[in-house]
């Protein structure tokens, strides 16, 4: 049976299955669903992993990116209750950074400071739906906006740049409530995602709607003596050509910029309070192949000044200035359940952030690029 597995209580995700696997247990209709992906990559240069020596982790490798299943049961009206559990196993290369340095820096963490590539439960909520429309999710959730955790959810394989300034996923209660044409949410949650380590307290709310054809989101994500994240997102397709936009502002607390009341950032000693970027993506497609495009340009604060130990403001990781990013994903898809696609991308910053060699970073002077490139393959099936 053809199905759509949607978790959309949440926002979290939503995958297209052409043979999801419906489960009956306990007089209780349930859908089973996931996947498994595997690749190569092969890169130019790397980010390095802050820890000394640590540059390019390897030039061409294998991974599984993804190995995931889980089960759901939506709440209803007439089923009031319901849960979405979902282990997993993932990689998370950023066209910036391969996945070894991600894990390797541990950036995105949760729990007893396992890293994505633990198998263990990555997504895991109770639902309760107390009146029509009113959905409340409490446990481990995931954020509302930008590309996904996991690979085979996204149309390109390396995440975006704007992707590392998400929180990505949390423990917390959400509550969102659905007016037919709008959706509204507000949650808590005390951090533990992607570079949350430090976050104990936070707040998200957001509104959904659409003008015409476009969806429209607005979303805000404050940590409590950290960052303030406000993200526009809008969505639309015209005929075969599926397209989005999102910019991000991301803005420090004081507790962080200037905590020492002398205008300098000392958690750690970045300069610059505020960082922004912008994400295109368009997506044509003809039956089973596709074309997904991305364009990011973010500006990370220009400060340069020597007599800081970082310049910019480490909202985003990519250094002081700008940076900007193009990947390209030509993907066909055998089966309704299966993809193969392979991709190119292209990252370059004013400051020289990428490495070629282990050591790079630590000589003296370090001997960075200012750009990277990737190529990769990557097979997949999704149910």
């Amino acid at each position: 049976m053809k199905k759509v597995v949607g978790l959309a209580a949440a926002g979290l995700l939503a995958v297209s299955a052409a043979n999801a696997g419906n489960l009956t247990i306990a007089n209780t209709d349930m859908v089973l669903f996931g996947g498994v992906s595997a690749g190569f990559t092969w890169q130019s240069a790397d980010r390095h992993d802050g820890s000394s020596g640590v540059g390019l982790a390897q030039k061409d490798f294998f991974s599984v990116n993804t190995f995931a299943i889980g089960l759901t049961k939506p709440a209803t009206e007439n089923s009031p209750l319901g849960f979405t559990a979902a282990l997993a196993s993932f990689e998370v290369p950023v066209i910036f950074a391969s996945s070894q340095v991600v894990n390797s820096a541990k950036l995105i963490v949760h729990g007893n400071g396992e890293t994505t590539g633990s198998f263990k439960p990555w997504l895991a909520f109770l639902s309760w739906m107390p009146v029509p429309g009113l959905t409340i999710d409490a446990g481990l959730l995931w954020d509302q906006f930008g590309e996904r955790a996991l690979t085979i959810l996204n149309p390109n394989i390396h995440r975006g740049i704007v992707f590392t300034a998400h929180p990505v996923l949390f423990a917390g209660a959400r509550a969102t409530y659905d007016l037919g044409g709008a959706k509204v949410y507000i949650g808590y949650n005390q951090g533990g995602g992607l570079l949350q380590q430090n976050v104990s307290d936070a707040i998200e709310a957001g509104v959904l709607f659409n003008v015409d054809t476009i969806t429209v989101g607005l979303h805000t994500y404050d940590e409590s003596q950290g960052r303030n994240l406000y993200v526009l997102e809008l969505k639309g397709k015209v005929g075969e050509i599926a397209a989005g936009l999102e910019f991000d502002y991301i803005k420090k607390d004081d507790a962080i910029s200037d905590i020492d009341g002398n205008d300098v950032d000392t958690l750690p000693d970045y300069p610059d309070d505020s960082a922004w970027g912008v994400a295109i993506n368009i997506n044509p497609s003809l039956g089973d192949i596709a074309l997904p495009i991305r364009i990011e340009y973010v500006n990370n604060g220009d400060t340069q000044d020597s007599g800081y130990s970082n310049r910019g403001s480490g909202l985003f990781l990519t250094g002081y200035g700008t940076t900007w990013s193009f990947t390209i994903t030509p993907t066909i898809k055998p089966t309704p359940n299966t993809f193969v696609r392979v991709e190119l991308g292209y990252v370059t910053s004013d400051q020289d952030v990428y490495y070629e060699n282990p050591g790079d970073e630590i000589a003296t002077p370090p001997r960075g690029k200012s750009s990277r490139t990737v190529a990769s393959l990557e097979l997949g099936f999704a149910f």
